[in-house]
């Protein structure tokens, strides 16, 4: 037999082995493929119990009888102005011009009067419970903690509502009021105004709602 030369002899042609074939490259699911993914009626829920605990924590924040009879509960709704001594049974009083207040607390000394300058602290909110701005240190959208100065009566810049519910007010004492849009901001300029542009602006925005003051009387002294 002739053997070319240069080449070796070769035997019979094994066929190639199958190769394994790799496992298919998974495929990114979407969030409505996946097992663990939550199902539109699940979302409902969470947003519902999420909603729920939200409302929740703004009613908490609310004043309530029980919580400004409630000597514990500091009887104040706002940080920094809790009542030292409550009093036993609080009672809401309404004006004749719809200015409805509770007397959180005793003061002493001399009331407020008309002419008088009044340095207080004070804090506004919407009647949902919405905090606008505090004069006192709370934190964010409060003041720095020095309370405002303003003179009670006619000739001052007063909202009427707030003017009306400082009168009369002894130092150290405590007030909690709900002012009805007519006693309130119906003009630009009005006072007390938070410092800041966009607590004004919330001000402004809510001129035609009841709003809620927390007051609290430092001292009066007499105007220049």
């Amino acid at each position: 037999m002739r053997v070319t030369r240069g080449r070796a002899l070769r035997g019979p042609r094994r066929p190639a082995l199958a190769r394994p074939l790799a496992p298919p490259r998974a495929a990114a699911m979407r969030d409505g493929d996946r097992l663990d993914a939550p199902s539109s009626a699940s979302n409902s829920s969470r947003r519902v119990a999420l909603g729920g605990a939200a409302l929740a924590t703004l009613l908490a924040t609310l004043p309530t009888r029980d919580a400004a009879v409630a000597a514990d509960a500091g009887d104040w709704s706002s940080p920094g102005l809790a009542a030292e001594d409550p009093l036993p049974d609080v009672k809401y009083v309404k004006t004749g011009d719809g200015l409805v207040y509770e007397q959180v607390n005793q003061g002493a000394g001399e009331p407020a009067k008309a002419g008088d300058v009044a340095v207080f602290h004070w804090i506004i909110r919407r009647a949902n419970g919405y905090f606008i701005y505090g004069s006192i240190d709370c934190g964010i959208g409060c003041g720095n903690g020095d309370p405002s100065e303003y003179r009670l009566g006619p000739d001052g810049n007063l909202i009427a509502g707030l003017d009306e519910l400082l009168t009369g007010m002894r130092p150290g004492e405590k007030r909690r009021a709900l002012v009805p849009p007519a006693l309130g901001y119906v003009r630009k300029g009005m006072e007390p105004q938070p410092p800041e542009f966009g607590q004004k602006r919330q001000v402004e925005a809510h001129a035609n709602e009841p709003l809620v003051f927390e007051v609290k009387l430092i001292k009066t002294r007499t105007a220049a």
